[in-house]
């Protein structure tokens, strides 16, 4: 009995693949655990480079770590990402299985550990709030009428 579920099972993986372990954990962190994850940025974040320099800070501080991108992202918007690896000499990886999502809000790179870490939190926004807030008033344009403001009251 045991040789016909082992054939069995030999079967179904030839067929449907090797099953997954957490397979929605997996989707939402582009193939790796939640436990894993140092930083994660979404599609969003990632092509409105919010958090860049929190990105750059996550590599300084774990150089032993690697970085997983969606390969949905225009390679545009992920240029100044993969140099910012490539500079700090960490791995990285890009997928690009439709798995893995396409959305705004659907991860646009992890930065992950190859063992668990338990980060809290590892949202960017969340985890380095001066470096993406920063960047956000940077791109923002403001009215006519506030530079006239801040060009009268001296700012």
């Amino acid at each position: 009995m045991a040789d016909k579920d082992d054939l069995t099972s030999h079967l179904d993986n030839a067929i449907y693949g090797t099953p997954k372990l957490h397979p929605d954990e997996q989707r939402q962190y582009l193939g790796t655990f939640r436990e894993r994850v140092s930083l994660r940025m979404t599609i969003q974040q990632v092509t409105d480079q919010i958090g860049l320099a929190g990105f750059k800070a996550e590599l300084k501080a774990n150089p032993d770590f690697h970085v997983i991108f969606n390969g949905h992202i225009d390679s545009q918007a992920l240029s100044p990402y993969m140099q910012a690896a490539s500079a700090a000499k960490i791995e990285f990886t890009i997928v690009q299985d439709a798995f893995y999502g396409d959305q705004p809000t659907s991860s646009g790179l992890i930065v992950a550990s190859d063992h668990a870490i338990d980060a809290y939190p590892i949202d960017v926004t969340q985890k380095y709030p001066e470096t993406s807030s920063a960047t956000q008033n940077t791109t923002e344009k403001k009215s006519f009428g506030d530079r006239l403001k801040d060009l009268f009251s001296g700012h």
